[in-house]
């Protein structure tokens, strides 16, 4: 798992920063008997000497700021901590007007052995018990659709829930004065209005300050 987050930082960025009609390889290889490199080599503008020493700083986008590339100038940390975690190093070279590299070295391991399969007898699946009482009602409050599903998902397994969805805060508000759930997840970023604002004005209103809200968010 940290495995795959490390190469997808490294990719994500070898094709964010490409240039049009650019290419992305990657290779790996062995170093000796116990060492294995994979390399990542993109044929983007490159990075001048001061810039690659700066690639590893937290929160350090090399100017990139405003360039319409969404990102945060934290993968690469990321990586270098995971990496060097595994007990691996990892580094870059970079050419202005040809390309960069990124590589890293990490311990060869054995290729896992498949478990031999063992018979056991199957249960028949269980069935959620019947609620006691009418279901109560719960509020998510979310605009990404993959996160509403998978809550969505979740919920309905539970046949002692009923789930509304709003897909902003206003929305949300609405829908928490009409139905009074007994609890509120709430998304941080809203489209118009954040879920913080949104959080606050149900807690100024007598119909829905007795309602908790609970922040789900990946704005980490």
């Amino acid at each position: 798992m940290r495995l795959k987050q490390i190469l997808l930082n490294l990719l994500s960025n070898a094709m964010k920063y490409n240039r049009e009609g650019g290419a992305v390889v990657v290779e790996c290889t062995r170093l000796g008997v116990d060492r294995t490199r994979v390399r990542v080599h993109d044929t983007g503008e490159g990075l001048s000497a001061e810039k690659v020493s700066q690639l590893f700083q937290p929160f350090n986008r090399l100017g990139n700021e405003s360039s319409g590339e969404e990102g945060t100038g934290i993968g690469l940390v990321v990586s270098k901590l995971l990496v060097e975690v595994m007990g691996g190093t990892i580094g870059a070279a970079s050419t202005v007007g040809v390309g960069s590299d990124f590589w890293f070295d990490l311990n060869a391991t054995s290729a896992p052995q498949p478990v031999p399969a063992v018979a056991t007898p199957v249960s028949a699946p269980s069935t959620p018990e019947p609620a006691a009482g009418p279901p109560r009602t719960l509020l998510y409050v979310e605009d990404n659709a993959a996160n509403l599903m998978l809550v969505q998902q979740l919920i309905g397994r539970r046949p002692d829930l009923r789930l509304l969805t709003a897909g902003d805060g206003r929305r949300g508000i609405l829908l928490a004065r009409e139905h009074q759930p007994a609890a509120i997840l709430m998304d941080i970023n809203l489209p118009g209005m954040s879920g913080i604002e949104a959080m606050r004005l149900l807690h100024a209103d007598p119909l829905t300050a007795h309602i908790p809200v609970l922040a789900i968010s990946a704005n980490a």
